[in-house]
């Protein structure tokens, strides 16, 4: 892929849908397609998101990963991107349904006039992290505790420590367990990822609708009967 103007590019770092569905059974064991399918709506509107940021994008899963940690693996798809010729590489994951374009292009700007720039998670972790190349620190970047909720405030401390100009995002949430899942749905009714978590998660019967309004619909209905006709 031929670098573009700006040199920038975004990649997302993710497992496939299955890998996903089959290491974190967020619907429960016995239901792994469920989640499954819950991680290919993730994977969907990441993809989406992504590709509206105006920079390059890839996507890299498991079959492009190369290394023998997740360490590895990370910090190999950064210096593999900046060995194509990039300045700027900026990553996402797939598990924070709440991320947006904006925050994207926010972080493109950002990483433009700063060395570093990331986004944390509410869990301690990042969900957005960018690195120009001359601040890339490929083993230092490996000590990192990654997926670990010390993570965040690790970056930070590096970049202190060693005089580089960084930019924090807003916090976001990710969902990487059946808790995690509900608190986001319940607190973001409006998305139809909460829609789909609702419902699987529920004691709803009804089947599910792809149709997000009348899968409300059904919901609220079914939540209506069980309360019973309305005092007199």
């Amino acid at each position: 892929m031929t670098p573009n103007n700006n040199k920038t590019v975004l990649f997302v770092f993710s497992l496939s849908a299955t890998i996903e569905a089959e290491r974190k059974p967020l619907f429960g064991a016995h239901k792994k397609n469920t989640s499954k399918e819950f991680f290919k709506l993730l994977n969907k509107k990441t993809r989406q998101v992504a590709q509206n940021s105006g920079v390059d994008v890839l996507w890299i899963d498991e079959t492009q990963q190369q290394g023998d940690s997740f360490n590895e693996r990370y910090a190999n798809a950064y210096q593999s991107l900046f060995d194509q010729g990039y300045e700027k590489v900026i990553s996402i994951g797939n598990d924070t349904p709440n991320l947006t374009t904006q925050h994207i292009t926010n972080a493109i700007k950002r990483l433009s006039q700063q060395q570093l720039v990331f986004g944390p998670s509410k869990d301690g972790g990042v969900y957005l992290l960018g690195y120009s190349k001359n601040t890339f620190d490929k083993a230092a970047f490996k000590k990192f505790s990654w997926l670990t909720s010390k993570v965040s405030n690790e970056i930070k401390d590096f970049a202190i420590q060693n005089n580089v100009s960084f930019s924090v995002l807003e916090t976001l949430e990710d969902i990487d367990s059946k808790k995690n899942a509900l608190e986001f749905a319940y607190t973001h009714l409006n998305f139809s990822i909460s829609t789909y978590i609702l419902f699987h998660l529920a004691t709803v019967k009804t089947k599910y609708d792809n149709n997000t309004k009348a899968l409300r619909t059904n919901i609220l209905l079914h939540n209506f009967l069980l309360r019973g006709p309305p005092s007199l």
